[in-house]
């Protein structure tokens, strides 16, 4: 190879700082130009990382665009260059976009071939995330495939391990996809037998883009809000909602032109033309489809093609068009007959791929349980570092966590907050009378006076030897005030004797309430209670 010039190297960092900036600015066609110089200049004199990244930053501006079949042409060879160990999340990322792309171009053996590759990567990496995101991408095979019932189930297990890990990413993406299903569905059972079945697929359509809906606000990214809103005003229109359809029909149209998003800008037009249709307004919808079917003319967005052909058939139908009505019929019926026959050819030749489908369900439960067991596991080592081993109560890092929370709540909120500071009395003369294996069970039988009189919402906490702490979350000073006169006289009447003859307990209480809400101040204010308390005879409650 010619070595290259000085300053190629400089000039290939410059072109993938400027190519990530405009992919964090959704700039995606001038982030595409930019990705593309770099990926030629780092396939000439890159390194391996920068041809890595320079070809993921190319298939992602590509796949965004709707550019999938420059996607897929650039694809395999983007996949070379991650192919060391420590890519393979990012070749999983790759995989699946790949994945998407031969399912929009009807190229489903190698979409197939990709999922399932994403699939055993995740799993061999024990990463859930993507085990969630691939087997999303995997369901998306089968929906394509004209089966979209098995992928619902492969996206409900996705979703089910993205809801576990508790990743946004991974659950919008699902719930989005899990949306484009059950609306697929809809269209695969509409006009059938069961009209029931596809209004049920539509509400589940529902359930999901709302939900997606929700998460929205955690991402800066308008990719995400063009597609989700996108979906749920399409679900919308169908359940004859069209006033809310349409705002978030429009509003999406608008972002995904700004950005240049432009299969799916063609998906919402098409969505929009179905709205006016469902208003009545044939005429402005047949001259917006048309319209739209001139723009798509030479690209394959097989399915909203399909879509787009059954509206103007609609249209056409309706402004007694009966020529073209029928011809754009004749159009939708070849469409979908070529689709079911690209599915049917792909069902016979990947006939493995549904057992190799039902294995990566079960591969992925197995491995949801495997991860399920170790945060249970990883759950008990932390409430054991936070858990008192003599009484089981909250120790000092257990308050020290839950307390900052409650504050911030209770601030908030301007909700009540009490705290009580509880010591035994005469604690070491109980030691030193009766022996510390005594003493250690009257702590333990304070432990349970304090959980039998307080609030399972309550916080408990031994935060000393003999000193525990209370904070009782949304109560009045007052009604914190009696349930610690309760629990004192409870103390005090308790027959003690029973650990060991001559035996008897009192405490000694000092509450402070918020505001201030301020850990530290309520900690010394309760504390001087308590001293007060103790001076005053002891076995009584103070009050800040």
């Amino acid at each position: 190879m010619q070595t290259p010039p000085a300053d190629s190297r400089s000039s290939l960092a410059d072109l993938l700082q400027a190519a990530r900036a405009a992919r964090d600015a959704s700039s995606l066609t001038e982030g595409r130009q930019l990705a593309e110089r770099a990926w030629a200049l780092a396939l000439q004199s890159g390194s391996e990382d920068q041809r890595a990244e320079a070809g993921h930053l190319l298939c992602l501006f590509n796949y965004r665009l709707g550019a999938l079949a420059a996607l897929l042409d650039i694809g395999d060879e983007v996949l070379g260059a991650l192919a060391a160990p420590a890519r393979r999340a990012t070749r999983i990322d790759l995989l699946r976009w790949m994945t998407l792309a031969g399912c929009e171009t009807g190229r489903f053996d190698r979409a197939m071939q990709h999922a399932n590759e994403a699939c055993t990567l995740a799993h061999d990496i024990g990463d859930q995330r993507q085990l969630a995101l691939s087997l999303t991408a995997l369901g998306a095979c089968f929906e394509r495939m004209g089966d979209p019932w098995q992928a619902e189930r492969l996206m409900d297990d996705a979703l089910r391990v993205a809801h576990e890990v508790g990743d946004p990413f991974a659950q919008l993406v699902t719930l989005n996809n899990l949306c484009a299903v059950c609306t697929g569905a809809f269209y695969v059972l509409r006009g059938g037998d069961e009209p029931a079945e596809a209004i049920a697929a539509l509400r589940r359509a529902l359930v999901h883009a709302r939900e997606a809906h929700s998460l929205l606000h955690q991402f800066d990214d308008p990719f995400f809000a063009v597609f989700v809103e996108g979906n749920l005003g399409e679900v919308l229109l169908h359940l004859g909602n069209t006033q809310e359809a349409r705002t978030l029909l429009d509003g999406a149209l608008q972002r995904g032109l700004e950005h240049g998003y432009e299969a799916q800008v063609w998906r919402i037009r098409c969505s929009i033309c179905e709205l006016m249709l469902a208003q009545g307004q044939a005429s402005e919808a047949h001259g917006a489809l048309n319209g739209l079917l001139h723009d798509m003319a030479g690209a394959d967005p097989r399915s909203t093609l399909i879509r787009v052909h059954h509206a103007l058939y609609r249209a056409s139908r309706d402004l007694g068009l009966i020529e073209e009505a029928l011809a754009h019929f004749e159009q939708h019926d070849r469409l979908e007959r070529r689709r079911a026959t690209s599915q049917l050819k792909a069902q016979s030749q990947l006939f493995v791929t549904r057992v190799e489908a039902e294995q990566a369900r079960v591969q992925a439960e197995r491995a949801r349980r495997e991860a399920q067991l170790e945060r249970s596991r990883a759950a008990g080592f932390r409430a054991d570092a936070q858990r008192d081993q003599l009484t089981g109560l909250g120790n000092r890092r257990h308050l020290d966590e839950r307390m900052p929370l409650l504050l911030h709540a209770a601030r908030s909120q301007g909700l009540p907050l009490t705290v009580a500071l509880i010591d035994l009395d005469h604690f070491k003369q109980i030691n030193d009378r009766f022996g510390h294996a005594v003493g250690d069970k009257v702590l333990v039988e304070m432990a349970h006076q304090l959980r039998e009189n307080t609030r399972s919402s309550d916080v408990l906490a031994r935060i000393g030897g003999e000193e525990f702490l209370v904070v009782f979350a949304d109560m009045p000073e007052a009604q914190a005030v009696e349930v610690c006169q309760r629990l004192r006289a409870r103390v005090a009447a308790h027959d003690w004797a029973t650990l060991a003859p001559g035996l008897q307990v009192t405490l000694s209480v000092g509450i402070a309430h918020a505001p201030p809400y301020d850990i530290a101040t309520l900690f010394d204010q309760a504390d001087r209670a308590m001293y007060r308390a103790k001076q005053g005879g002891r076995n009584r409650v103070a009050v800040a």
